[in-house]
């Protein structure tokens, strides 16, 4: 209400207008707010409306909105997996009926022009495989892993090559575990790559410019930066480490500090170029860690360095890096020489003495496009070779005439450290042992014998496999066998590695007397076959196949496996590719229940999302909405005050000074 306040007794006309007047402007502006508050349906509309209640709803405006993106990116996971669930069925029913016909095509029943015509519908259903492993929606590729950007599978080399990446693409569902919408392929499909392990530890030395990051350290749990203690003579000194970046920032950091003595001590890397070493002090050195840290421990050098001796470190244990030079490569000829990859019936020799680095090796592979990759071993001590080409069977072996590379580099794919497990797709060696002389019941070791070696002279000589796990193995036995049955080694007869390619070399030195020089199956075992040495040559060399190589174990690789296999009329190539189907479809099984199991957790998200979105909304409401009934009579309760101090400020004004003198 417009009032004079009752304090003053007189009162000029003016201030009584101000007064009035600034009455008169409340009561309209709360009428304006309380009818911007009705037609918004909002209490606080700015936030000098209500400061506190105005931060909460910034607060929870904030949250409401990533929980609606939540609900949209569940809503887009839950499309996903459904299509992605649809793709696998799919994949299921075809394998489920190749198995049928691998099935139907052993045994009486079939002819060689029924398999040749059943393997044109495997060819069908190989090309409709890769459409669906190539199957997308909206851009995004469902078996790709991380790599949805690009087709996961492609064709090269009458093969497919699995270009994805990462276990799957994950988004912010609100989860506490990343929960990925696709599917890799080696999950769908299989081992979508396989790879000749590094055999050699190529324990690479450390030179200056060395990243501290790329040690183990030797507590081998990298290197902590701090600060370590230095005494020298019974004085202390704190040197600060926690700028270093390379080993030569450790050398130049310490240097500066004990090369002040007199003679100067010196810190440099040892030579065997794994350790810091310190030579040339007069004095005792001894380096220990502070409390806090482990530096020192890491570094290798907590220890006491006695006077005029060169004492190393223990041995910091440098990873290779894509950086490492060949040179710091331990057992490695440089340059290096030339090595024979094949792979899908293309065979390339490859001239690496041009590459310096780990990386120029890894770039001139990936140059020859024969689906093979080379990458550093998860131990960061030796290089793998992976093949990722489904239906290619990957080789690495020497060129003769040149540096034994490969053999250096650990990567031959048939050495002497090859296991025979890993043999034939990694069917292994079907040896034969333990064999019973049927009538006394006694073990019959002639019956154990698994191969039969003829020389051009004439001699002969058994072997037995059975004590045999790697190709060195393999080696020991044929020439103990030799030796026992007089023929001299290697005056007679050698064997060894294929010094070009690959494959077991089996040489005989015994005179040209017009005889053949073979080697033969006893006891019906497989053993020789399996190993690729049964044959027979009129000269002096004879090279076996090679039967290690690498290939991909997919369904991609099975499905090839068994067209080629009905082309040809191969009943065997029929049965092993058709018992492989069984592991393909459990494993499509098995990536179905996975993705049902995504599915439930997204719907369960999706559901609490929901919930908590509104019991947010709820309590935004409390700080925000509007109580219309409360504002409806604040409103008529102002709109009344409005009028009375129209009425008042009217009569007041009226009045004159004759009206107070009456």
């Amino acid at each position: 209400m417009s009032t004079i306040p009752s304090n003053l007794a007189r009162f000029p006309n003016a201030m009584a207008f101000q007064i009035m007047l600034s009455s008169l402007n409340r009561t309209q502006r709360g009428l304006l707010n309380t009818q911007v508050q009705l037609a918004t349906g909002q209490r606080v509309n700015r936030a000098s409306d209500d400061a506190l209640a105005a931060g909460t709803i910034s607060v929870l405006d904030d949250v409401i909105e990533r929980r609606d993106q939540r609900l949209r990116n569940l809503s887009h996971s839950d499309a996903v997996l459904n299509t992605l669930d649809s793709a696998l069925a799919d994949a299921t029913e075809i394998m489920i009926e190749v198995k049928g016909i691998a099935s139907s095509q052993v045994g009486i029943g079939s002819d060689a022009q029924t398999r040749e015509n059943q393997a044109s519908v495997i060819d069908a259903m190989l090309n409709e495989m890769f459409r669906i492993a190539n199957r997308q929606s909206q851009n995004l590729f469902f078996f790709g892993g991380q790599a949805t950007a690009r087709e996961p599978v492609a064709e090269l080399l009458g093969g497919f090559r699995y270009q994805g990446t990462g276990t799957g693409l994950t988004t912010d569902l609100g989860q506490t575990r990343p929960l990925p919408i696709t599917l890799s392929g080696d999950e769908a499909f299989g081992a979508l790559s396989a790879r000749v392990k590094g055999n050699a530890d190529l324990d690479a030395i450390m030179i200056g410019n060395t990243r501290l990051a790329d040690l183990n350290g030797a507590r081998s749990f990298g290197i902590g930066l701090g600060s370590i203690n230095v005494n020298v003579g019974g004085t202390d000194l704190t040197v600060d480490l926690t700028t270093a970046h390379t080993v030569q920032d450790v050398i130049d950091t310490l240097n500066t500090q004990i090369q002040t003595l007199d003679p100067p001590a010196t810190v440099a890397i040892n030579a065997a170029g794994n350790a810091f070493e310190i030579s040339g002090s007069t004095l005792v050195i001894t380096i220990s860690d502070l409390v806090a840290d482990a530096t020192a421990a890491d570094l290798g050098i907590n220890q006491v360095f006695p006077a005029g001796v060169p004492t190393s470190g223990s041995d910091v244990d440098p990873r290779l890096t894509e950086m490492t030079p060949v040179t710091s490569l331990t057992g490695v000829t440089t340059p290096l020489g030339t090595i024979r990859i094949s792979n899908a019936g293309q065979t390339r020799d490859l001239d690496l003495s041009a590459a310096t680095t780990v990386r120029d090796i890894m770039n001139a592979v990936e140059g020859l496009n024969l689906g093979v990759r080379v990458q550093i071993a998860e131990t960061g001590d030796r290089l793998d070779f992976i093949n990722e080409l489904s239906g290619g069977k990957m080789s690495i072996g020497e060129v003769s005439g040149g540096a034994l590379t490969a053999t250096e580099l650990g990567v031959r794919s048939l050495a002497t450290w090859t296991r025979l497990e890993d043999f034939n797709n990694g069917r292994g060696i079907q040896i034969i042992s333990g064999s019973v002389d049927p009538v006394t019941g006694l073990p019959d070791p002639q019956a154990d014998l698994d191969i039969r070696v003829t020389l051009k002279d004439g001699r002969t000589f058994d072997v037995d496999f059975a004590a045999a796990e790697t190709v060195q193995d393999v080696i020991d036995a044929i020439v103990a066998a030799a030796a026992a049955g007089g023929v001299a080694v290697p005056g007679s007869f050698d064997v060894g590695l294929a010094a070009d390619g690959n494959g077991i070399s089996f040489t005989d030195l015994t005179p040209p007397v017009g005889g053949t020089f073979s080697i033969t199956a006893l006891n019906g075992s497989f053993a020789g076959s399996d190993l690729g040495i049964i044959g027979q040559s009129t000269g002096a060399i004879m090279i076996g196949s090679d039967r290690a190589t690498v290939a991909v174990n997919s369904v991609f690789s099975h499905l090839i496996d068994l067209r080629d296999s009905l082309l040809t009329n191969n009943e065997l190539g029929i049965t092993l590719a058709g018992e492989a189907l069984d592991g393909d479809i459990n494993r499509l099984a098995e990536a179905r229940a996975h993705v049902g199991v995504l599915s439930r957790r997204v719907t369960a998200t999706t559901v609490r999302e929901e919930d908590l979105r509104i019991q947010d909304m709820s309590l935004r409401s409390q700080y925000r909405d509007l109580d219309f009934t409360e504002a409806a009579i604040r409103f008529s309760q102002l709109q009344q005050q409005l009028q009375a101090g129209l009425l008042v400020t009217s009569q007041v004004t009226s009045l004159s000074l004759l009206d107070f003198l009456s």
